[in-house]
């Protein structure tokens, strides 16, 4: 009973440890429903959606269940799996918002705009253009504001602790893995082998371009227009994710007896973070990133 005690308070203690939280929440949730508002842009034109979701608008209209219900008991399974497998330094407030919120925001937003969207193909490739840009700028305000992973974006982190594969690659294989996963609860992948192309919903062109485009898109609104508008650094943000999610609170089956969550505070002159059961002072962001294992 007392070492859960100490592990719910870990939880609770790096969840509101950073500094600017309230700060850090609002634009969060801003980020979150400007997130759902750009998926349904992307469901609206046709062109499909990112993998994740694809998977889960194949298996929630194959149910006949809400996508938003869906994908929150999706990432409500996730975020247990990532807990009880992992460490607490994944999730965070940013995390339970992105799992409550986003589907639900897509859901809303896709049914204000369905009825005043025409089949007209030129409409249709400017609301694809507009949910790549409308949802990389949400993906780079949730990022900067820095207080946890979105639930499927935990999957890849966490293996990557227990891996020798790069984290990116790791990405690529989760997102091919749902893809198909869709595609075989909808009955999709069955059309795609008799050649029925047109039967393959929530999967296309949009679904590429978000996986090739994305990451240099949302890192160029990070580093030029979200990292101002919160006034963070956003050199920095690396170490502090190196900090909070790869290693803060990992090993959390080593943490000796006397530990006390409260000594985790980036705020601290000298971070502490847990290495091999011991609690280590590391004096720069140099030899945080060296001890975190992380570029």
């Amino acid at each position: 009973m007392k070492k859960f005690e100490k592990e719910a308070y870990g939880y609770i203690k790096d969840m509101f440890v950073q500094h600017n939280m309230f700060k850090r929440i609002i634009f969060t949730v801003i980020s979150i429903i400007v997130m759902g508002f750009g998926i349904a842009l992307f469901n609206v034109s046709g062109f499909g959606v990112d993998p994740f979701t694809s998977m889960n608008m194949n298996i929630s209209s194959t149910l006949g269940i809400g996508y938003g219900t869906f994908q929150l008991i999706v990432n409500a399974v996730i975020i247990v799996f990532v807990v009880i497998v992992a460490h607490r330094g994944l999730i965070g407030v940013g995390t339970v918002i992105n799992m409550v919120g986003v589907g639900y925001c897509c859901e809303f937003f896709s049914g204000l705009i369905s009825p005043h969207i025409s089949d007209n193909i030129a409409v249709r490739i400017c609301l694809l253009a507009a949910g790549i840009i409308v949802l990389c700028f949400s993906c780079s305000l949730f990022f900067v504001s820095n207080i946890g992973v979105g639930p499927y974006d935990s999957i890849s982190f966490m293996l990557s602790q227990f891996t020798p594969i790069h984290y990116k690659w790791l990405r690529v294989m989760t997102d091919i893995a749902v893809i198909i996963i869709g595609l075989v609860v909808s009955g999709g992948l069955t059309s795609l082998l008799k050649g029925d192309v047109s039967s393959v919903k929530n999967i296309g062109i949009g679904t590429i371009i978000t996986a090739f485009m994305m990451g240099p898109l949302v890192n160029f609104f990070s580093k030029h227009i979200t990292s101002k508008i919160l006034d963070v650094d956003y050199a920095g943000i690396s170490r502090d994710i190196a900090f909070f999610m790869i290693k803060g609170a990992m090993v959390k089956n080593s943490v000796p007896d006397d530990y006390n969550p409260s000594e985790l505070n980036i705020d601290s002159p000298d971070c502490m973070v847990i290495t091999q059961g011991k609690i280590t002072e590391l004096k720069n962001a140099k030899e945080i990133n060296t001890a975190t294992k992380v570029v």
